[in-house]
C-alpha cells in the first residue's frame, strides 16, 4: 500500500514521462500486487502503475511479450507502454518500476450470462495461440516446477503452523495442508505430456474487459505473471475465477465456456484429463498466494480463511463432479 507520505511523489511522476502540468492522477481501484493511477491529460487517458512484486528487469522482460501480442492481430487489445522522453518503458523509483500505458476502454464482464462465458472462453484461446510465438527465454517464470511456489511460502507445513497460531481453525489448517501435500504428490509425474508455453499466468475474470455495449471482449490486462507453463493453465485459471463452477447450472455455463475456448483451440485428451487436479492445484495455489500476503503484511487474515473456504468448496465440488467436467472438456463443450 502506498503511504500517504508517498502520494505527492506519484503524483509528481507523470512529468517523468513528459506529461505537462495540469495532468490529473488519481488512486484507481487498488490491485493486488501493484499501486495503479488514472493520468487524465485533456481527452486523453492513461494507465500509471507501480509494481511491487517485480523488477524493472522482470517489467521490461514483459514488456517485450506485450509487443509481439500487439502484432499478433487479436481483436482486443492488451497494454500498451509509453515511452518516456529517454525511450524508456520502465523508469525506476523509490516505490517500484512504474510504467505508464494507454487507457483500454471496457468494463468486468458479467459472467452469469452464457454468451459472456462462451466469449471469454474464446479470448482465452486467442490469447494462447497468439503467445505461442513467445520466446520461452522472455517467460518471467515457470509454473510447471511446482504449481504450489509463492516466494513468501517456501515451507507449507511451516505456514500452518502460523496460520493455527493465529487463529485459523485446526481443521481448516488441516484440510490446506492435506491438500497442498496432495497436489505435491500427484504433479511431479501429471504434467509431463501436456503442451507447453509462455503463458499469461493469471487470467482471471478480474483481468478481462468487454465492450460496455456489445459484450465483446476488449482488453486482457496484467502479464506480469507470464511465464512458461501449461497451455491449459491459462484456461483453467479463466474457468476456476470465472464462477462457472460455482453454481447449479454448472454444466451448461462451463460448456458455454469450452465451447468458446474449443472454437480456438480443442483440448486434448492429456489437457481434459488434468482439468480436474489443475483446479484443485489453483485453489491451493490461490490460498498460499493470499497467505503470502498475509505473512508480508498486505493482506488481512480473513482474507487467507475465504481462501480456504473455496479450496473446501473446491474439493467437495472436484470430488463430486471431475467424470462430468473430464466429458465436457474432452466434447469441447458439447454434448
Amino acid at each position: 500500500m502506498t503511504a500517504p507520505a508517498d502520494l505527492e511523489f506519484m503524483a509528481g511522476l507523470p512529468a517523468a514521462w513528459g506529461f505537462p502540468p495540469g495532468t490529473t492522477i488519481i488512486r484507481a481501484e487498488q490491485g493486488t500486487n501493484n499501486q495503479t493511477f488514472m493520468l487524465r491529460q485533456g481527452g486523453l487517458r492513461f494507465v500509471l502503475r507501480v509494481s511491487q512484486t517485480q523488477s524493472a528487469a522482470q517489467v521490461g522482460a514483459e514488456h517485450r511479450i506485450l509487443r509481439r501480442l500487439r502484432q499478433a492481430g487479436l481483436p482486443f487489445q492488451v497494454p500498451e507502454p509509453v515511452a518516456a522522453p529517454s525511450g524508456d518503458t520502465v523508469i525506476e523509483t523509490a516505490a517500484g518500476p512504474a510504467t505508464v500505458c494507454r487507457w483500454i476502454p471496457g468494463v468486468r464482464p458479467d459472467l452469469t450470462d452464457q454468451t459472456a462465458l462462451e466469449r471469454f472462453g474464446r479470448a482465452a484461446g486467442l490469447l494462447g495461440e497468439a503467445m505461442l510465438g513467445v520466446p520461452p527465454e522472455d517467460g518471467l517464470g515457470d509454473w510447471r516446477v511446482n504449481l504450489l511456489a509463492h516466494p513468501a511460502v517456501p515451507d507449507v507445513g511451516a505456514l500452518c503452523r502460523q496460520l493455527r497460531a493465529a487463529g485459523i481453525s485446526p481443521e481448516q489448517v488441516a484440510r490446506l495442508d492435506a491438500v497442498a501435500r496432495r497436489v505435491g504428490q500427484e504433479w511431479p509425474a501429471g504434467g509431463g505430456a501436456l503442451p507447453t508455453q509462455v503463458i499469461h499466468g493469471d487470467l482471471a475474470a478480474s483481468n478481462v474487459l468487454v465492450d460496455e455495449d456489445t459484450g465483446e471482449v476488449s482488453g486482457l490486462l496484467d502479464f506480469e505473471f507470464a511465464g512458461i507453463g501449461f497451455l491449459v493453465q491459462d484456461m483453467v485459471a479463466a474457468l476456476f475465477y470465472s464462477g462457472a463452477l460455482e453454481t447449479r447450472d454448472w454444466q451448461p455455463r462451463t460448456a458455454a465456456f469450452l465451447r468458446g475456448y474449443a472454437s480456438v483451440r480443442p483440448l486434448d485428451a492429456s489437457e481434459a484429463d488434468a482439468l480436474p487436479r489443475l483446479l484443485l492445484a489453483r485453489a491451493v495455489g490461490s490460498a498460499l498466494s493470499r497467505a503470502g500476503r498475509w505473512l508480508n503484511g498486505k493482506a488481512q487474515l480473513g482474507e487467507v480463511t475465504d481462501r480456504i473456504h473455496k479450496l473446501e468448496d473446491t474439493t467437495r465440488w472436484l470430488d463430486a463432479n471431475s467424470g462430468r467436467l473430464r466429458s465436457l472438456a474432452a466434447a469441447g463443450g458439447h454434448g
